[in-house]
């Protein structure tokens, strides 16, 4: 702008910059501004704006003591006991940084600057014209900030920011795995029926196989019972031919006592049968005799004397024995058709067990050869029982079993889809679900530990600020009551970090106290008030350079003389340096360590300490 070549050497506690205006008083603030790496002025919006008219290049640079203090230097990182920061500007927008002669980034200017806790882009640290009132203006929660920047709280804020960011990452990761939990439980629960199914496929195979083997064994079992009934009915075919055979011979033998007994009988009769032609022919030549006899009976009354001479005539015998005969020819030929009877009876009884004994045989033969045939197939079902496993009791018929069989296997086709992996993937999924449950529980822990270190970070920052305005307030309303006014400094929102912000509060002539407003205060009232806060800050404020320039725009003389002695008594002893730049004629000096006058001339301005 309108300096050539100008040095401002600064000292510790209050260094007045003093001028007429337009001598080039406020280009060193700015100055020293663009050093620190501010990017936009009010003066320009474009840096190569305020390269000086001619020139191509423009530069400033500002000189730290880098000097050890209690052994250690203020910035560590640079074995220099001087720092030269300074920023270039070119005519064609090219801007860069140097520090020592080296360039560098402006990301390590910003963090040499931070370690320093300088930040040009706060209003407490440098005011610039006219932002007395800007800071009058500006919204409650970014003032607020600007405060805890500058007195080394920021800290606490970005604590908590980090702790919410932590809390935030917490949350999303308990939100992830709380989505992956729950869409592995889904997945698990697809899983656990497949398992089910799956389980409920090995039942019926494992159910298959013990069928098929009580089925070929229940085959052995019925071959055996149909084998065991053939032997039975072998056996008892073989018993009842056996019996028939006794009976037979039994037969047998009666049939020859009949017949010897019949010929025994047709030898008596024939014997009784010729005595009886005997007797009759006997009788036959006494019949004559008879009649003589009958004649006598009719004569002889008396029966002694007839029987007498019956006896005498020899007549009566063969009379009797041929009666005796006959009734023995009839007994005999009785007992010869009763014994013809019998041998009949006996042969035809013959004949039907010879012929029982035929069909009895010929059905032995063939149930031989069923059993044989039975065998042979009762071999062969446990020779493929055998294959299938050890034998075991069915107790059930064949059929049933097959049927049975039949049913699992009809049940076994519904499950033909399963995968083969299916337990492999349910316990898989059961462990992963088990593990993200457990990281699960582990995120709900982080999160209420990260909850309780956001309120315990939240907590700490109140008192922080609490403490603070506790501090500053005492002088705040000890600087107001110089310049006739009264107020209050308080945290509105307190709870919410994000909404907190520092109200101002301030009333001038016996008013009550109102928040700082342009409606309601005017411009020397607001600019009083915001000194007043400024004032009763300073000692607090970490930044080892400060700077305003024009203090006291809308002031009356009395309050811009009660303004400078309290800037003067805050500013003594004070390793910190203060820059003041004012127009207005500065009449007594005194406890002020440095006065710088500026003046232009021929258009160049011109530096000179003037004590």
């Amino acid at each position: 702008m309108s300096h050539v070549y100008t040095r401002v050497p600064l000292k510790p506690g209050l260094n007045l910059i003093c001028g007429p205006n337009g001598a080039g008083k406020s280009s060193i603030l700015l100055g020293i501004s663009v050093a620190l790496g501010q990017t936009y002025t009010e003066r320009s919006r474009r840096l190569g704006d305020l390269i000086r008219r001619g020139e191509k290049l423009g530069r400033v640079s500002i000189v730290f003591n880098n000097s050890p203090q209690d052994g250690k230097r203020p910035i560590p990182s640079i074995p220099a006991d001087t720092v030269v920061l300074s920023r270039y500007l070119s005519r064609d927008g090219n801007y860069w940084h140097e520090i020592n002669n080296r360039m560098v980034s402006k990301g390590e200017v910003l963090r040499l600057l931070e370690r320093l806790s300088i930040n040009p882009e706060n209003m407490l640290i440098i005011m610039h014209q006219n932002m007395i009132n800007v800071f009058g203006a500006v919204d409650p929660t970014e003032r607020l900030r600007m405060v805890e920047e500058a007195v080394g709280l920021r800290e606490y804020r970005e604590r908590i920011i980090e702790a919410r960011e932590k809390l935030s990452h917490v949350l999303s990761e308990e939100q992830s795995i709380t989505a992956m939990l729950e869409k592995a439980r889904e997945t698990l629960r697809y899983w656990e029926k497949e398992y089910e199914r799956f389980k409920r496929k090995i039942e019926l195979e494992r159910r298959k196989k013990e069928l098929e083997l009580e089925y070929a064994w229940a085959k052995v079992e019925k071959q055996e019972e149909a084998l065991q009934s053939l032997e039975t009915e072998i056996s008892e075919k073989e018993s009842e031919l056996a019996e028939i055979s006794r009976e037979m011979e039994k037969l047998v033998k009666e049939d020859d006592a009949c017949d010897r007994l019949l010929e025994k009988l047709e030898l008596d009769f024939e014997a009784s049968y010729n005595r009886l032609i005997e007797c009759e022919r006997i009788q036959a030549r006494a019949e004559g005799r008879l009649e003589v006899l009958e004649k006598l009976s009719r004569l002889i009354s008396d029966k002694t004397e007839l029987r007498k001479i019956e006896k005498e005539l020899k007549i009566g015998g063969e009379a009797v024995e041929i009666e005796r005969l006959k009734e023995k020819i009839a007994e005999i030929k009785r007992k010869i058709r009763e014994t013809r009877d019998q041998g009949t009876q006996i042969k035809i009884k013959l004949a039907v067990s010879d012929l029982k004994k035929s069909i009895l045989a010929e059905k032995l033969s063939e149930l031989k050869s069923s059993a044989r045939r039975t065998r042979r197939e009762l071999e062969e079902l446990i020779a493929e029982a055998e294959k299938v496993g050890k034998r075991i009791k069915s107790g059930r018929k064949p059929q049933d079993v097959f049927d049975e069989l039949r049913a699992v296997n009809t049940q076994l086709a519904v499950y033909a889809d399963i995968s083969p992996d299916v337990e492999k993937m349910f316990m898989s999924y059961q462990q992963t679900v088990k593990d993200l449950e457990e990281k699960a529980t582990i995120a709900e822990e982080n999160r209420r530990k990260a909850l309780e270190e956001l309120e315990l970070r939240k907590e700490r920052w109140r008192k922080e600020i609490e403490g603070l305005l506790d501090e500053i307030r005492k002088d705040y309303l000890r600087f107001l009551e110089r310049v006739g006014g009264t107020g209050d400094l308080f945290i509105s929102n307190p709870e919410d970090i994000e909404r907190a912000g520092l109200e101002i509060s301030v009333g001038f002539r016996g008013m009550e106290p109102t928040l700082l407003d342009a409606q309601v205060h005017s411009g020397g009232e607001r600019t009083s008030a915001i000194m007043c806060f400024l004032l009763a800050l300073q000692r607090k404020i970490k930044s080892p350079f400060r700077a305003i320039d024009e203090f006291e725009a809308h002031l009356d003389p009395k309050n811009r003389e009660e303004l400078l002695r309290g800037l003067i008594e805050v500013t003594r002893d004070e390793e910190a340096q203060y820059v003041l730049i004012t127009p207005g004629q500065i009449t007594n000096v005194e406890g002020i360590q440095n006065v710088i006058t500026v003046q232009k001339i021929g258009g160049v301005s011109r530096v000179e300490v003037v004590g």
